[in-house]
């Protein structure tokens, strides 16, 4: 049986899940707009480990959720 390596910044791809669970956490104590902020950069974090492992489903995951807590915050301050 072939061992699996290792995917390469699988320790800041970690980082990032961390910050979406935190990111969870303050949405679920009503922590607004912090959790947008929070979502944002675990977010495009993932969005950035995905794109270098040329995972293209997780990149539009990714991508799309940052873009919608974005459109959120310009919602918030200029509207």
């Amino acid at each position: 049986m072939k061992k699996l390596k290792p995917k390469p910044h699988q320790f800041w791809a970690w980082c990032s899940t961390l910050t979406i669970l935190a990111g969870a956490i303050t949405a679920a104590l009503g922590f607004y707009p912090l959790y947008c902020y929070i979502f944002l950069i675990g977010n495009s974090g993932l969005a950035i480990i995905s794109w270098l492992w040329n995972e293209k489903s997780l990149v539009a995951l990714n991508t799309g959720l940052a873009s919608i807590y974005l459109i959120g915050l310009i919602n918030l301050y200029l509207i």
